[in-house]
């Protein structure tokens, strides 16, 4: 069985850069798991500093979206 998600959200934190990037991490990290089956946070993370510097801040967005990828992999299988 084939679960597919459709979400539109607006997402924009007062600097743009924490909780918006922890949005767009988790989305291509959605997308890279969907595509390869398999994530790479660091790389998603290198990607996304190198457009816009200190995108996710907190060890609480670290742990969200580490923990959101782990539930959605799991779900996959």
């Amino acid at each position: 069985m084939k679960i597919l998600f459709f979400l539109i959200l607006l997402s924009n934190s007062s600097a743009g850069i924490g909780r918006t990037g922890c949005f767009i991490a988790l989305s291509n990290g959605i997308k890279q798991l969907n595509k390869e089956h398999v994530v790479d946070v660091v790389r998603i993370l290198c990607d996304l500093r190198r457009d816009r510097g200190g995108m996710i801040q907190t060890n609480d967005q670290y742990q969200f979206l580490y923990q959101a990828l782990s539930e959605y992999a799991r779900m996959l299988q």
